[in-house]
């Protein structure tokens, strides 16, 4: 009986089958919260043409997907893209990477949590209640609970409810935008897709659509679940593309209805405005489908931090055994057999995070700088998957130069466009993102080779195998090598 209640020493193995994989990369983008907030952004440089850029941009997506979905055939871990990129380039480039992606998922956490008191402060007047000084700090610490109890839990309990929710919003954004186009009052017209409606035309549509694959790629956020999922190579690769395509249709459809909904002519103030999107379900549906869809916008919210939490959960763990990160963020509950110490940890530093940006920067600004950070890890752990990519599949038998070549090649050149025009020319608050990030890896890379003088290789072998679905064996010239587990 004793035995029962001894710490578990690894991820439980077939813990979530393809649904749940899938429900990971649907809810990590947040349907209606994307909505929301990723388009609204889109529409900035778009305008009119914010279709067109949706368009172009799930094709984007598609590119940005095929790095994860090639590394997926062979590789399946906790660590991610830490794991990959480690394979590939060696410890000291995985471990950055892993870093990244922890900046992109505890920010964007963190920027959830200030999109939540924004959102509460631009819907309680509709209501006749003004927010009270203060309410907003109060807000932020409420509202990371939710996601860090569902993830504490259990991964397949969080992910049940994930599966339900996120084809609960794709279904209401679909009803909405049908509602849109057969209404008396919308002309429905092909014009959306020109791009000299753009701001700028050509450059904005190409800003606009960039800034709209990036919203909907979180189908990513899958690959975490790599030591959990039943037959995790198959199964993952699986969820990327259908997720992905989900989304990307899903969009397409959304930006179309809510461009002719606003008025193709008028995007410029839908961009300016702070909640358009739920402007427009009340001038179709009424308040109360507006306030139901608020309700859903909160829980779109919540399943994006589920899925950050999995994710910067699942890297902590691969760290802490590795001996870079402190070693109680390697902790798994007996019962439950999550990372509950780096959930709780994760948790605690998002709300510290939103609340000293809430209190320096005020909300708005707040919400700007956090998204930004998040953007700037996600634009960097991506391009380091990429480069993994290159180098992973150089000396490989079968090398097909367009997926393991030209398309990761492509997806960087992308990556530093973004950047360029994310952040040029440099404006204050926004360019304290890139400092921050930047100073955050350098960190990165002096603590990793403090680590390395110590020890052979920190971020090893031995513990990317333990927190992964496969197994080393021996080639045929007596070389350690990883292969992937029998689909």
């Amino acid at each position: 009986m004793a035995h029962s209640h001894a710490r578990p020493s690894s991820l439980p193995r077939n813990a979530v089958n393809f649904w749940h994989v899938l429900a990971q990369g649907l809810i990590s983008n947040g349907p209606l919260a994307s909505m929301v907030a990723a388009l609204t952004a889109a529409a900035g440089y778009a305008l009119g043409s914010l279709p067109l850029a949706y368009l172009l941009g799930g094709l984007m997506v598609f590119l940005w997907i095929n790095t994860p979905y090639q590394f997926s055939k062979k590789l399946a871990g906790a660590g991610g893209m830490a794991y990959f990129v480690g394979r590939s380039m060696g410890g000291r480039w995985g471990y950055l990477a892993g870093v990244a992606y922890v900046i992109y998922y505890a920010a964007l956490l963190a920027t959830n949590i200030v999109l939540f008191s924004l959102l509460i402060q631009s819907v309680a007047p509709q209501l006749g209640w003004n927010m009270p000084g203060g309410m907003a700090y109060v807000l932020t610490i409420l509202f990371v609970i939710p996601s860090t109890i569902l993830t504490y839990l259990g991964v397949r309990s969080s992910l049940n409810y994930g599966v339900i929710t996120a084809f609960i919003e794709m279904v209401m954004l679909l009803v909405l935008s049908a509602v849109i186009i057969f209404s008396p009052h919308t002309i429905n017209t092909a014009a959306v897709y020109d791009p000299r409606l753009a701001a700028h035309g050509v450059s904005g549509l190409a800003v606009g659509a960039l800034v709209a694959s990036f919203g909907m790629s979180g189908s990513t956020a899958a690959v975490y679940l790599g030591a959990e999922a039943k037959t995790a190579h198959r199964t993952i690769r699986a969820a990327l593309y259908l997720a992905s395509g989900l989304v990307v249709l899903m969009f397409i459809v959304v930006s179309y209805s809510l461009t002719v909904g606003w008025g193709y002519l008028h995007m410029s103030q839908f961009a300016g405005s702070s909640i358009p999107g739920l402007l427009i379900v009340k001038h179709y549906l009424g308040l109360k489908a507006e306030l139901f869809f608020v309700i859903f916008v909160l829980n779109s919210l919540i399943g994006m931090n589920v899925a950050s939490t999995i994710v910067v959960s699942r890297i902590a763990l691969t760290f802490a055994h590795s001996d870079l990160w402190p070693k109680f963020l390697g902790r798994l509950h007996t019962k439950y057999h999550t990372p509950y110490a780096a959930i709780l940890a994760l948790g605690a530093v998002a709300m510290l995070g939103g609340l000293l940006a809430e209190s320096t920067l005020g909300l708005s600004n707040a919400f700007l700088v956090l998204i930004l950070i998040a953007t700037t890890g996600e634009f960097l752990g991506h391009a380091l998957g990429n480069m993994g990519l290159l180098k992973f599949y150089d000396a490989k038998e079968r090398y097909h130069a367009i997926v393991f070549g030209i398309l990761p090649a492509l997806s960087l050149i992308l990556i530093g466009f973004g950047v360029f025009f994310t952040f040029y020319p440099p404006i204050v608050p926004a360019v304290y993102a890139p400092i921050i990030v930047i100073g955050i890896l350098v960190l990165g890379y002096l603590h990793y080779s403090s680590h390395a003088r110590q020890r052979t290789q920190p971020l090893s072998e031995a513990v990317l195998l333990h927190f992964s679905s496969d197994h080393s064996i021996l080639s045929d010239n007596g070389e350690k090598r990883i292969e992937a587990e029998a689909d």
